[in-house]
Order: structure tokens, then C-alpha cells, then sequence
């Protein structure tokens, strides 16, 4: 039976498993890293700290299961989209990794949507708008104010083809990966001259672009040294972690959809065209698989929201783990009211993707009186952010497909609390997937129909891919849809208040 090691690299952590073909997780190991923010509305991350903590996991694997981690035959990878590693000709590393959460280059952004000629020759190249999430606007950004480093600038890789290259000594990238920079092409699935002449990158600053089904490279002598891995090991061309963790859930055809709850929450709606909005809200990328394209609604701080409620106010407990906290804090919500007692959550706090599209949103904490407790708050951020949710899904039905049920993937959903709350406010079927680690799964198949392991991906999901639960509430809770309500109008309200406090 072949083995393999899945490499999952979020935006908060590092995660490699050893899974078999059959789908069973043998280990895990896992490794956090900061999101780094030396000034308001920055977040960079050092790659350094993503290929230290794959040599950790793997060495942390290695000792406790050495007949396993000998057995690997196939290495698949995932990772977070945008983030991009400005290399020189050595190929060291010459500034921290920006990151898809980073909003500096808003006023490339602003320009380019306020000049309607080149937004049209973007949308037309791309299939897509400028944002702050997106690559390109990012890289201009360094062109614009850090010369110094720009003339150094050989290659730029994305997170995950960064390690990659680590592992192989290989630079290539994926669609999926690709287009999300704003320099491919989605509907053609190839690189768009015009639009690295446009932001005035060289086209030969990033590498091909292929399948994610295919076999980039092996592992090197050097990175064999370092982590353990069995040198020659083959290693999968990958994808983007929203495409990994869609496809280990069971997304193969069109119509399915899946919804992540992780570091942002991802509303992923499988399609054999590409699937364009014209009202800039929701995204068109390449999916992992050949032929088949994602239509994307997002909100930028989903799981992360409450991430940043931990480490704000319980950062110092230090005998407890992040999952303990967590679990602590699903104990003490368990009689929170729905509606947490008049509170409502804008989980805007890094600024907000779909369908928004405005890095100026910051988060609020609505309706808060003298009973207010912090169990109010913590149930708040589930529902403000399940509320985010359900405007991201009705802007993609809205392009006209209907969503008859939701497949439900990630850390935020362990919570019975969340997911009960989730499906309240969504009044959509919601079916939880049994398999805990849907990324990795999706790395290993993947990985196993490049080796010839697999020879569909609708037999293997079939066979690997269960759920353990459904959820559904056909009647309205009236608190939520009149919360619901509320929570629009406040964006609404506050829209233009946000801006002016950006600009201060």
C-alpha cells in the first residue's frame, strides 16, 4: 500500500501528514508561525519559518514513525494563495513574504478600478478585479516603493512553490496558484502578457504554470539532509489550499460546493466554465482539476476572527493549549442565548473580501449594555462571521446557481456551537465531512493520480470521501434574520466612517 506525505502550509501554521492511498491519516505534525505586522494594514510572513517547520514536522514524524515516514512515495502539497517570495539571482530571499491578508497596495488598487479602461483590460485579461489580495497589485507596490530590492528581484514564488523549490530545487507553479496573482489568464489558463506589461513585471520573474496533477520534481540530496525525506521521492505540482481542501471534501463536479471555516472562510462552488461577475463581488480561478474552474466568495477573517479574540484576551494561559481554549470557550457559550444578548460581530478586522471587495472595513462589536459578558462576545464573532457567510453564498447565487447544500470542511466547524449557529443562519443543508484533514487529503489524491495511483478522481472521492453529519433548519430563527439585517445595514452605515479613519 503507498504512502504519502501531504504538506499543507496555512496562513497561521505548517501542517504534514502521512496518510495511505485509502485516505487514513497515520500522523500529523504541526508547526505555528506569526502573521508579521510592522505597520498598520501589513502582514508579512519570514518563508524561512515555513521551511524550518516542514524540516521540524518532518524530523518530528521520522523519529516517532520511522517504518512510515520510510515508506512515503508520493509527496502533495497545498498552501495559502497570493503570498508572495521575492528572490534574487542566488535565490535568497530579499524581504519578508507579503501576504494575501496585506492591504498596502490599496491605492494601486484604487487606481487601477478608477480608471475604467484599464479595470475593463484586467477583468477582460483575467477574468477578475484588482485588489489588495491579489499578487500583482502587491508586487507593483514594491516596484513603486522599494526600488532597492525590486532591482534585485530575479524570481517571485508563490508560498508553496517557494517550498517546493526547497524540496526539489524545481520552480514551478499551478493554475490554480496562478490565478491568483492577476497575471493569468482563467479562462485560457495561461500566463496574459498584457497584464505583466501592464503592472511592468517580467514575464520570466515567475515560472510555469501546470496541472496540479503532475510530478514537478523530486527530492533533492540537500533536502534530504535536512528533513529526512528519502531522496527521489517524487512531489506533486500541488494546488492552492482552498482547491485541496474543496477537492479531499468531494468536489469534482459542477454544481458542488464546499464552504472552509479556516484562517478566512471560503465559499467554493464548482463549475465546468468559467463563471464570471460582472458586479466584481466574487472571484473566478482555476480549480486543481483539469478543466474545471472555482467560482469564490470569501471573507477574509473567518476562523481567524477568533483566533484574534484568543490571543488578545487569553494569550496568557499558558497551561493551555489553542485547542483548549477553544474547547473552553465552546463550554461557556453553550447557554449564550442566539442573538448573544443584542451584540452583533462586523468580522472585518483585517479588512473584507466578498462581496465588499474594501480593505478600509475594520471590525466592530455592535449593541453591547451592562450585561454584556465575554461569552457574548465570543458567540458574537461565530455569528458575525456566519452572517459574512451567508452574504458571500447569496452573492454567488445571485450569478444564478443555486445552492442546494453545502459541504463543510475545516477547524471552525469542530465546534457544535458554530455549526449549529452556522446552519441557523445559512438555512441551507450543511453536511459536515467525516475525513479530519481535507487539505492533505486532497494533496494525497493529487499526488496519487500523478503517480497513476488513482485513475479517476470521482472513484477515488467515492471510495475516500464520507460525511458524518447533516444539519438543517427549514424554519427561520427570527432573531438571526432580523440580526441579519442589521448587520448588513451597519456596513452600510459605517462604509464611508471606515475610509475616513483608514486615511487618518
Amino acid at each position: 500500500m503507498n504512502k504519502f506525505l501531504g504538506i499543507d502550509l496555512g496562513t497561521t501554521g505548517l501542517k504534514a501528514t502521512i496518510l495511505t492511498e485509502e485516505g487514513k491519516i497515520i500522523a500529523s505534525a504541526y508547526v505555528e508561525y506569526p502573521i508579521l505586522s510592522p505597520e498598520p494594514g501589513y502582514a508579512e510572513q519570514d518563508p524561512l519559518e515555513w521551511w524550518n517547520g516542514l524540516i521540524s514536522n518532518c524530523r518530528e514524524l521520522k523519529q516517532k514513525y520511522p517504518a512510515d515516514f520510510k515508506e512515503i512515495a508520493g509527496i502533495g502539497i497545498c498552501g495559502q494563495m497570493h503570498t508572495q517570495v521575492y528572490l534574487d539571482k542566488n535565490n535568497n530571499i530579499l524581504r519578508p513574504a507579503i501576504t494575501w491578508m496585506d492591504l498596502r497596495s490599496k491605492e494601486i488598487a484604487d487606481r487601477i478600478n478608477s480608471d475604467e479602461k484599464a479595470k475593463a483590460l484586467v477583468f477582460a485579461e483575467t477574468q477578475n478585479f484588482t485588489s489588495t489580495t491579489y499578487t500583482a497589485p502587491q508586487i507593483r507596490w514594491v516596484i513603486e516603493n522599494q526600488p532597492d530590492v525590486w532591482a534585485k528581484v530575479s524570481k517571485i514564488l508563490i508560498a508553496k512553490d517557494y517550498v517546493k523549490f526547497r524540496l526539489t530545487g524545481e520552480m514551478v507553479t499551478d493554475t490554480s496558484d496562478a490565478s491568483g496573482t492577476l497575471f493569468f489568464n482563467v479562462k485560457e489558463r495561461m500566463w496574459s502578457r498584457e497584464m505583466f506589461d501592464f503592472f511592468g513585471v517580467p514575464r520570466a520573474a515567475f515560472p510555469e504554470a501546470r496541472p496540479s496533477d503532475v510530478i514537478m520534481g523530486c527530492v533533492s540530496q540537500e533536502a534530504s539532509a535536512l528533513t529526512g525525506l528519502k531522496e527521489g521521492i517524487p512531489v506533486a505540482n500541488g494546488s492552492s489550499d482552498n482547491s485541496a481542501s474543496a477537492l479531499g471534501a468531494g468536489m469534482t463536479n459542477p454544481g458542488q460546493v464546499t464552504l472552509i471555516i479556516g484562517t478566512a472562510g471560503v465559499v467554493s462552488v464548482c463549475s465546468d466554465r468559467p463563471l464570471v461577475d460582472p458586479e466584481f463581488r466574487t472571484l473566478c480561478w482555476n480549480y486543481s482539476l483539469r478543466d474545471r474552474w472555482a467560482t469564490v466568495g470569501i471573507t477574509q477573517t473567518a476562523g481567524e476572527s477568533l483566533n484574534w479574540f484568543k490571543n488578545a484576551f487569553d494569550r496568557n494561559k499558558d497551561n493551555l493549549s489553542s485547542g483548549d481554549i477553544f474547547e473552553q470557550y465552546n463550554q461557556d457559550i453553550a447557554e449564550v442565548p442566539d442573538g448573544s444578548g443584542g451584540v452583533i460581530f462586523l468580522p472585518y478586522l483585517n479588512g473584507e473580501r466578498t462581496p465588499y471587495w474594501d480593505p478600509a472595513a475594520r471590525g466592530v462589536f455592535y449593541g453591547l449594555n451592562l450585561t454584556t459578558e465575554k461569552t457574548h462576545f465570543i458567540k458574537a464573532i461565530m455569528e458575525g462571521v456566519s452572517f459574512a457567510l451567508r452574504n458571500n453564498i447569496e452573492a454567488v447565487e445571485s450569478l444564478g446557481i443555486k445552492i442546494n447544500q453545502v459541504r463543510a470542511v475545516g477547524g471552525g466547524l469542530k465546534s457544535k456551537v458554530w455549526l449549529e449557529t452556522l446552519g441557523k443562519i445559512l438555512r441551507i443543508p450543511i453536511a459536515t465531512v467525516s475525513v479530519p484533514d481535507t487539505g492533505n487529503l486532497g494533496n494525497m489524491l493529487l499526488c496519487g493520480k500523478a503517480l497513476g495511483v488513482f485513475s479517476s478522481y470521482e472513484e477515488a472521492v467515492k471510495d475516500l470521501v464520507s460525511t458524518d453529519q447533516e444539519i438543517f433548519f427549514d424554519n427561520d430563527t427570527p432573531v438571526y434574520e432580523k440580526q441579519y439585517q442589521i448587520f448588513l445595514q451597519l456596513y452600510r452605515q459605517l462604509q464611508q466612517t471606515f475610509r475616513l479613519s483608514l486615511s487618518n
